[in-house]
């Protein structure tokens, strides 16, 4: 099983809020967690913050876009967990009988939790620890220039935090916005993020790997990863465990390309430490 990574999605949320500073540097900390996800987006005055989430309440509790706020603004602000992902991961571990997880979830999303900025998480967060970062937005959601400058930023950080001595990599359904970053950063791996309703062309493309819906999966789909050389990240938002419990159920027949690396798999868990004791492979 040392080949199979598993990563916390938007950090570990048995410690924290999703996406905050001490959700996603609890994964970092973790010695039984191989890494973490999360999401950024620029704010009005071109700041890149952690947040999945297009948009939150205000101080006057109106819902407003990150990016019509600014830095200043969001510092005063506190999110929770998205609402629907709690009814749909409440709902799923109680009909489980998973009791601990469900009343864990509870408690904390309860907690309110700031929006940490990009920047404060390179900073602090174990260069030997693996990062997927999910480059947030529609195709066309922002201006021309305000994705150029996203973009820009983006590229400017990692040069900073020295990207090429990390594991680290870009994720996005934004293809297009993954290639312009690569041109200017040529030793970044960039992931082609894909859901069930995508398209999987993605394959045929020069992309390092992909990032893919569970569902999505079969011998086939994997076969043609490994002859294109891919990394795989394999993800299921809705059921995370029954994700993890069904992964040696697909991927046995792949153990050796797992073991010897030539298959790397990286497994995305809302309850990574809960996932790693599923998987024998």
């Amino acid at each position: 099983m040392d080949r199979i990574k598993i990563i916390g999605h938007r950090g570990d949320i048995m410690t924290s809020t999703e996406n905050s500073a001490s959700a996603i540097l609890a994964c970092s900390k973790n010695p039984n967690i191989d890494g973490t996800e999360f999401d950024i987006r620029p704010t009005s005055d071109d700041k890149i913050v952690v947040i999945h989430n297009d948009r939150i309440p205000n101080l006057n509790g109106k819902m407003t876009k990150i990016y019509d706020l600014t830095l200043e603004e969001i510092n005063h602000l506190r999110f929770r967990i998205n609402l629907m992902d709690q009814i749909l991961l409440k709902g799923f571990h109680l009909l489980k009988s998973d009791r601990y997880y469900y009343n864990r979830y509870c408690e904390i999303s309860r907690q309110y939790a700031r929006i940490p900025e990009f920047d404060d998480i390179m900073k602090e967060y174990s260069p030997n620890k693996h990062m997927l970062i999910e480059l947030k937005g529609k195709v066309d959601e922002y201006s021309a220039k305000k994705q150029a400058i996203f973009e820009d930023n983006i590229v400017e950080i990692l040069k900073q935090y020295d990207y090429q001595s990390r594991d680290l990599t870009l994720e996005s359904y934004n293809f297009d916005a993954l290639f312009r970053i690569k041109n200017k950063l040529p030793d970044l791996k960039i992931i082609a993020l894909v859901n069930k309703f995508g398209s999987l062309k993605c394959l045929d493309m020069p992309f390092d790997g992909v990032s893919l819906e569970y569902v999505m999966l079969n011998p086939n789909v994997i076969n043609k990863i490994i002859n294109n050389k891919m990394m795989l990240y394999s993800w299921d938002w809705k059921k995370s465990l029954k994700h993890s419990q069904n992964i040696d159920k697909i991927f046995s027949p792949f153990a050796k390309e797992i073991k010897t690396g030539e298959l790397p798999l990286y497994v995305i868990n809302d309850f990574p430490e809960k996932a790693k004791q599923y998987i024998k492979i």
